[in-house]
């Protein structure tokens, strides 16, 4: 018998436990820079936890999949690279949340606004090229419009 999933890290399980229908987890790669001296600094209002142990590990996948079956999450948001510079990742997030619910995005900047609404990031070890997603939480009722999500963003 397979053991029940549940979240070890305790800020992590907290965060999953604390989020609510519509509010978004950024999930990083190792590249994703955070501090106040990147391209794109992360706003301070986001939670950042580092999850990473060494080089590669744990990788998105892993991360991802341990939220998707412990936690109540409907579906990711990428920038409209990852299809061609990750084939890998964005298939991997195709098969667990299904196409239609796999939206692309531009990269820069709307992605990192997007980034920075997130109730939290969660750095990875993954050192894959656009190795990160932005996961949407669910709930047992009607999924929320991409358009909702990125209002203010995203120009019409």
């Amino acid at each position: 018998m397979e053991p029940k999933c549940r979240i070890l890290n305790e800020r992590l399980a907290a965060i999953v436990a604390s989020i609510r229908h519509g509010e978004m987890l950024y999930i990083a790669d190792a590249g994703s820079g955070t501090s106040t001296k990147a391209l794109f600094p992360l706003d301070p209002s986001v939670e950042y936890l580092d999850l990473e142990a060494v080089t590669g590990v744990p990788k998105m996948q892993d991360i991802v999949n341990a939220l998707k079956y412990c936690g109540d999450f409907e579906a990711a948001i990428v920038t409209e690279d990852m299809p061609a510079a990750n084939p890998e990742g964005y298939q991997f997030l195709c098969d667990l949340f299904g196409k239609d619910k796999v939206y692309t995005m531009h990269y820069v900047p709307e992605y990192y606004q997007l980034r920075n609404r997130c109730k939290a990031v969660v750095q990875t070890g993954d050192y894959g090229i656009h190795a990160q997603a932005i996961l949407v939480a669910g709930y047992p009722s009607a999924d929320i419009p991409f358009e909702v999500l990125t209002q203010g963003i995203i120009e019409k």
